[in-house]
């Protein structure tokens, strides 16, 4: 389905998740009593290296987490699953980042991440990662690490050349500047709303779309969950449908369709063709627990598509 020798490059943040299962979701000041708990590696930037080496890419990850046993682990974790953690700095300042992921029945979750190792990075560390990140194939990137390692990393593969896949997530200030240099901006319902101010619908998701481009984005992918994802990309627009399953745990969903999506390109195929195949990857990770250790391989996605 897709080829094994491209290489990607990704920018992005390592975390300790910790999750706890439960029939709902807390109210503020309810405790709730769950059924199921795990420790996982997880981070979006850990997660979509993982998915990327999982399709067989020779996969780099550029990131940072404390010099202590949860950063030991977790780069344990992505050497396993054929991450090169070469370019992950092992930090004695900072404690590597943790989170908890809490998720209901019908795999919802709620989130709460301490950043701390992923807020670090400085100039300095990116710019000695200059020939790495002018090797890739393509390049992908997020939010969860600061907003000045991404700009920097961000303007590297563009004076190279490196087709860029931003992923503006979480949702926050950054410069209209790094929107015009990504090839592939994918925020989902949510991040586009922060971004333009207006709330997404079927309706007007080419307004959506323009305001994006008021920005300099040039081409846009907004993921729609459930509904799947809206394209505008070189003058072509429209929906590609999600695959119908019964979703586990929807952490790393995301994730996965990202670097699904970033590894189609690179292999040349179609927007709308790597858009679908996203939502393949997207679709398998939600009917298993857990975030890494959900994402499939790239013949579970061709199975998963030719019995639609």
């Amino acid at each position: 389905m897709l080829k094994n020798n491209k290489r990607i490059v990704v920018l992005g943040d390592m975390i300790y998740d910790c999750f706890i299962w439960a029939d709902h979701l807390p109210h503020m000041g309810e405790t709730v009593s769950g059924f199921d708990s795990g420790f996982f590696s997880g981070g979006k930037g850990a997660n979509q290296a993982v998915q990327a080496a999982r399709l067989g890419a020779e996969v780099y990850l550029i990131s940072m987490v404390g010099d202590d046993d949860r950063g030991r682990f977790l780069c344990a974790e992505l050497v396993k699953a054929g991450v090169n953690v070469s370019h992950v700095i092992m930090s004695k300042e900072h404690s590597t980042s943790t989170c908890c992921v809490h998720v209901d029945k019908e795999g919802n979750n709620a989130i709460i991440v301490a950043p701390m190792a992923n807020e670090h990075i400085t100039r300095e560390e990116i710019l000695a990662c200059r020939q790495l990140i002018e090797s890739a194939d393509v390049f992908m990137t997020q939010l969860q690490v600061n907003t000045e390692a991404v700009e920097i990393a961000v303007k590297i593969a563009y004076e190279a050349n490196v087709p860029i896949v931003l992923n503006p997530a979480p949702a926050k200030t950054i410069s209209e500047e790094v929107f015009h240099m990504a090839d592939f901006l994918t925020p989902n319902e949510t991040e586009a709303e922060f971004y333009t101010g207006v709330t997404v619908t079927d309706e007007n998701l080419e307004e959506i779309t323009e305001r994006f481009r008021m920005f300099g984005a040039r081409g846009v992918i907004i993921t729609l969950g459930s509904r799947g994802a809206y394209y505008s990309v070189d003058g072509e627009q429209g929906i590609v449908p999600a695959f119908k399953i019964e979703p586990v745990d929807a952490t790393a969903a995301g994730d996965s369709f990202n670097a699904v999506f970033a590894y189609a390109v690179a292999c040349g195929k179609s927007v709308s063709e790597a858009i679908r195949l996203g939502n393949a990857g997207g679709a398998l990770t939600t009917t298993r627990k857990g975030s890494q250790v959900s994402m499939p391989d790239g013949n579970e996605i061709e199975k998963f598509i030719l019995a639609r």
